[in-house]
């Protein structure tokens, strides 16, 4: 995967010392959809609420993208100290059950999503050049090898792209549908 379709991201187009801003803005982001609806109780049913059946509500796209962060930053520490790991998967759709996202409080997980990028943000920014080289074997959509640098690159994607989610899902709740 070097780009995505739906979201425009191409992934040689981000600079890996862009990665690391790139986080950070992305908790920013993401803090001010939540936040919208800790002091609106409308608001806050919209970001609860699932468009479809089968299509997740902004909190859980949130809640899911605060794991991904979190999940990416122990991928890229693996990475260090491993010759090519292997990342296995997150069970994205089994967790949203399993942790019961839409039980979430919206202003922890605002705090949380924030915290989450603040942190991966620091991890990629020490890397040297030689870190960002290093190798790992990533499993989706098909394992193949990738570099570090692919991993922030693909940290950022998975950010700005479930953004658009959130915001599909806000306006789909505020329609009705």
């Amino acid at each position: 995967m070097d780009h995505c379709e739906r979201c425009s991201f191409h992934y040689d187009q981000l600079e890996i010392n862009e990665v690391s801003e790139e986080l950070r803005s992305l908790g920013t982001a993401y803090r001010s959809r939540l936040e919208a609806g800790v002091h609106d109780a409308e608001h806050a049913r919209l970001l609860r609420r699932r468009p479809m059946p089968q299509v997740w509500s902004a909190l859980e796209y949130s809640c899911h993208f605060r794991d991904v962060l979190l999940a990416q930053r122990e991928r890229l520490h693996l990475a260090l100290v491993e010759d090519t790991p292997r990342f296995w998967s997150i069970y994205r759709d089994e967790r949203v059950v399993l942790a019961r996202y839409s039980d979430d409080s919206l202003e922890e997980v605002s705090r949380e999503v924030d915290l989450a990028a603040s942190l991966a943000a620091r991890a990629f920014a020490r890397l040297d050049d030689a870190q960002w080289q290093r190798r790992c074997v990533h499993g989706y959509p098909a394992p193949a090898q990738r570099t570090v640098a692919w991993l922030g690159r693909h940290t950022v994607h998975e950010g700005r792209h479930h953004l658009l989610d959130v915001d599909d899902a806000i306006r789909a709740a505020r329609s009705g549908g």
